[in-house]
């Protein structure tokens, strides 16, 4: 965060009444918990500015002439990359760097510990998925299923036959479902109607994850048997069509788990080292740079690094269809763990105040809510 505040000193600015405006291009400021803001629609970033100088602390100026403006800036925020948006200071003073709502790993961990947990049967479930209407959504591997789940109680809402066979990975992205098996073609499902949109039919066979990158226009799968990151590039904007534009080989072996950090950084899992690579962008478009970033502390017969997740505070969390969590700083430096008993958690979706959903290859879902309330 010391970077986006002495950047912040070099920003250009706008003149609108007399007033001078610095602003950040192609940025907006997101809040982590529901902030007091006022949003206002059909609104050009001009009529915005005029209302807002000396009044409010930050204003996103949207690409559809929408206006987010913010009366004081929240205490726990993320500035990121979004295209067509302009992210404005009217009164000229920046803000803190952005504080975590439980930084002390322990005591989380305790209140964790701690609670009750809510779950429900589910044969072979695999990633944790929040959708657009909130519902929690797995996929079951062995009987090619898709489940969802209120996200409260767990209550069974759909559940729908997949085409294929052997679903081992699904995520959510813009109003659908990605669901890609061992061997191709990857199923995209409406979470709006649960109707098939699509297939998409590559060479990859063996994806255990999938992320997207320039709003959709890339998508990346993690192939664990060739041991190598596959790239589509979106080729139909009318439907959903992908095709693939090169592999990229990885040093490691079983690249499984995938963690989207922007649009030219994100993290990757070894299933068979149980250790974390970082892959950044580089001028070339067909080539990333693949950096080691930490060896876990699970043994190989213990566990197998399946999903990484990580939360507000910068923490990683692991899952390795084990019992046990791994929880280690940016540095790679251990901060705790976390043992549910007779479980095999393989995906961990945390949430807002700490509520967290996972999945659990012993046949379950649970839901656990610590009921923490940020920010203080």
């Amino acid at each position: 965060m010391l970077f986006l505040i002495v950047f912040y000193l070099f920003l250009p600015f706008t003149l609108v009444t007399a007033v001078r405006i610095p602003y950040i291009n192609n940025t907006a400021l997101y809040p982590a918990y529901p902030s007091n803001h006022t949003l206002l629609i059909n609104g050009t970033c001009e009529y915005c500015l005029c209302i807002s100088p000396l009044s409010y602390s930050a204003l996103n100026c949207f690409s559809n002439n929408t206006c987010q403006l913010f009366l004081t800036f929240p205490s726990n925020y993320q500035i990121q990359q979004t295209p067509g948006t302009r992210l404005y200071f009217p009164r000229q003073s920046f803000p803190n760097p952005s504080q975590c709502c439980m930084p002390n790993t322990t005591y989380l961990l305790n209140k964790l510990k701690n609670v009750s947990k809510i779950s429900v049967q589910v044969p072979s479930p695999r990633d944790a998925v929040i959708d657009n209407y909130g519902y929690l959504v797995t996929v079951e591997a062995n009987q090619n299923q898709l489940d969802r789940f209120d996200p409260n109680n767990l209550t069974r809402i759909n559940q729908i036959s997949v085409p294929s066979s052997a679903q081992y990975t699904i995520t959510y992205f813009q109003g659908a479902y990605y669901i890609a098996p061992y061997y191709y073609p990857m199923t995209v499902i409406s979470s709006e109607n649960l109707t098939v949109l699509g297939n998409i039919s590559t060479s990859i066979y063996g994806i255990r994850g999938i992320i997207f990158l320039n709003n959709g226009q890339t998508m990346v799968v993690a192939a664990c048997d060739s041991n190598s990151l596959g790239f589509l590039t979106r080729t139909n904007l009318s439907s959903i069509g992908y095709t693939l534009a090169f592999n990229q080989s990885t040093t490691f072996s079983c690249p499984h788990g995938m963690w989207r950090v922007n649009d030219s950084f994100f993290y990757v899992t070894s299933y068979k080292s149980n250790s974390l690579y970082s892959f950044r962008a580089t001028s070339t478009s067909k080539s990333w740079n693949e950096t080691f970033v930490f060896q876990t502390l699970i043994t190989n017969g213990i566990g197998s690094a399946t999903r990484v997740t990580i939360d507000e505070c910068g923490r990683f969390w692991f899952a390795f269809e084990s019992d046990t969590i791994l929880i280690y700083d940016q540095q790679g430096n251990p901060l705790g763990n976390w043992t549910i008993p007779n479980s095999a958690i393989f995906d961990i979706k945390i949430m807002g105040n700490y509520l967290m959903y996972f999945t659990d290859s012993n046949n379950r879902t649970m839901r656990v809510d610590p009921q923490i309330q940020c920010p203080f």
